[in-house]
């Protein structure tokens, strides 16, 4: 890797320290931002602001990687529309895209793949390649804890930042669709929520375990704005999931047996599917039988689960985990036979295939020395940074460091010092 470019990162300080790092063992480091939020946490030796139109994003990429003999390219998720473009702009010039996402196991990993992740991934997770691999004895050195604080402390920064530099780059659209406004009316919805629900639910879990216990089936949602959901499934909506779901328990389900759909606590201020619950319980007649909560405590609800219902997230795995047998709805690295359920929804309700524990061990031991970087992306940074450069060492020679005097010419460019 003669220099290496940083697109759209985690929000936070991460990139910015991954690129110091990257930079003060003589890799010369590029940061293009895309907006104000980008900018406030970017770091590289050299910075430019993209802001010309999003049509104009795949021809101004190629341009700059080419012009600074660019040789990997760093992102955080490989869905976002400019990333997808950079992707498919990296393949072509047969240039190194590696991808950061929230770790396949949490709260104590990352993910680090080449290429890409979760259903874009090009690890090889074929049977054959589980069951010969050898493990290197690698054992986790973290324990994360919460990081809701620094998460929201981060993205109402990144927000503001966002908003207030908004004229400098007019033609740009986030991948998700709210304003500066909009996200912190939500982080303060979802503040206030996670005390409520602390003393509203208190009671709930006792209660379900009391008269479900082994007996019920868990649907954790996913984010509403999930690229998951968006781009590795057929599935139209987290509401349509609900409908899909529901109505298939009601009619393959035991008549004793419960559906708890647990909301995904990041999205805890941004919506709430009670009256949609509420509506297709009593349609399908079921309404006894289905269970809307928040924040009850996971590994508990899977030790307790029965089955669970997932689109594509990385609480499968931890289902798996628990030997609790698991049916994917979605496209997942780890939907496949003997940990996953291979029928259709409506059988898994019936007689759902069991979790083979082997090889879901082996499978693990597989992707956390493949994919995952101990550490986190709010918390214990300089940590998460050593892992990272741990495994970026192997493929970066160090060398000399070449200033970079062109200047960009292509529409859309304005650097930054």
């Amino acid at each position: 890797m003669a220099s290496a470019v940083f697109l759209q990162g985690p929000h936070g300080p991460f990139f910015a320290k991954l690129a110091k790092r990257l930079s003060a063992f003589g890799v010369e480091t590029h940061k293009i931002n895309f907006n104000g939020g980008d900018r406030h946490f970017g770091w590289a030796d050299f910075q430019v602001d993209f802001t010309g139109r999003e049509q104009d994003w795949p021809a101004f990429f190629r341009a700059y990687l080419l012009e600074h003999s660019i040789r990997a390219v760093f992102v955080y998720g490989d869905c976002r529309q400019y990333h997808r473009a950079a992707r498919a702009v990296c393949e072509e010039l047969g240039i190194s895209f590696g991808v950061f996402e929230e770790g396949y196991l949490r709260p104590d990993f990352v993910t680090l793949e080449w290429g890409g992740v979760n259903a874009y991934s090009s690890t090889d997770w074929s049977h054959n390649a589980i069951d010969s691999y050898q493990p290197r004895g690698r054992t986790p050195s973290l324990r994360v804890g919460m990081t809701f604080w620094q998460r929201a402390w981060y993205a109402s920064r990144y927000y503001v930042a966002a908003r207030l530099a908004r004229s400098e780059f007019p033609a740009y659209r986030h991948h998700r669709n709210r304003d500066w406004k909009g996200e912190a009316v939500c982080w303060l919805k979802s503040f206030y929520r996670k005390g409520l629900y602390k003393i509203t639910q208190r009671a709930v879990l006792p209660q379900l375990l009391q008269r479900f216990d082994r007996r019920f089936y868990l649907l954790p949602l996913q984010t509403r704005d999930d690229f998951q959901l968006r781009t590795h499934s057929d599935l139209l909506s987290i509401e349509n999931t609900i409908d899909v779901v529901i109505s298939s328990f009601a009619r393959n389900a035991a008549a004793d047996e419960a559906l708890v759909i647990k909301h995904h606590p990041m999205d805890r201020g941004f919506c709430h599917y009670r009256k949609l619950i509420d509506a297709l319980a009593a349609q399908h007649k079921v309404s006894g039988r289905v269970i809307y909560c928040h924040d009850l405590h996971l590994p508990t609800l899977l030790d307790h689960a029965k089955g669970l219902v997932t689109i594509n997230s990385t609480v499968g795995i931890s289902a798996l985990l628990h030997r609790v047998p698991t049916k994917v709805l979605g496209r997942a690295l780890y939907d496949m036979a003997g940990l996953t359920h291979q029928g259709d929804l409506d059988s898994f309700w019936r007689q759902p295939n069991a979790v083979d524990a082997k090889l879901f061990q082996r499978f693990r031991t597989y992707l956390y020395e493949h994919t995952q970087l101990d550490g986190n992306f709010c918390k214990h940074l300089n940590l998460t940074v050593d892992a990272a450069w741990q495994r970026l060492m192997h493929v970066v020679p160090v060398r000399q460091k070449v200033p970079v005097t062109a200047a960009v010419s292509v529409p859309g460019a304005a650097e930054i010092g």
